[in-house]
């Protein structure tokens, strides 16, 4: 009777094949998750900002034509945002502090609400004076919040439908140029220290 073969172990030119290519596809299912949010460096798609129309908190009407020749530093949130907004409009807030007079006078610091059915003219007011003397807060119709979410690509939908619902937003802090287009984009908890050496390296 003959012997039976016992099979050959994979060799390891094999095996570093097969972790190679596991490999491969973690770092690719990675990449296919990375949020597709343009930064500065990649300017070329970075289609943010737009046209709008929304009342200040001092209840005057505005457009993005009013921030023309000033940089804004751009950020959506709710007032009765629990955690997440209060923390980077503080950290807006804090950047800004570090910049010397100059630049701060080419800066303005925007808060847009994506719950305009809540954060009314008087709310808004009462919120933005705990962060910056300069900060600005816009508000209006559902429809005209809806129309800059668009243009700065925002997405901002309620948690649930409970009076005191919460709302699930985007948290990015924009900095625009003098002509309203994208420079660079900060992501939530950044370091105000770094974000203000960041914009103050921007600022022509």
């Amino acid at each position: 009777m003959s012997q039976q073969e016992i099979p050959k172990k994979p060799t390891v030119r094999i095996l570093i094949s097969l972790i190679l290519a596991i490999i491969a596809v973690i770092v690719w299912l990675k990449a296919s998750n990375i949020e597709d949010t343009p930064t500065a460096a990649d300017n070329s798609r970075a289609l943010i900002g737009g046209a709008f129309a929304l009342t200040d908190h001092l209840g005057q009407p505005v457009t993005d034509e009013d921030f023309k020749d000033k940089y804004m530093l751009v950020y959506f949130g709710y007032t009765y945002c629990p955690d997440v907004c209060p923390m980077d409009l503080q950290i807006m807030a804090d950047s800004l502090r570090f910049l010397n007079p100059e630049q701060l006078e080419q800066i303005t610091p925007v808060f847009v609400t994506v719950d305009p059915e809540r954060d009314t003219v008087e709310i808004m007011a009462e919120y933005v004076k705990f962060f910056h003397e300069d900060l600005i807060g816009l508000t209006g119709t559902l429809e005209q919040v809806d129309v800059i979410k668009k243009a700065f690509r925002v997405y901002a939908a309620k948690a649930d439908d409970s009076r005191d619902y919460l709302v699930d937003h985007t948290a990015y802090t924009y900095f625009m140029d003098k002509d309203g287009s994208l420079l660079q984009h900060f992501n939530h908890g950044e370091e105000p220290e770094q974000m203000s050496a960041i914009m103050a390296s921007l600022i022509n």
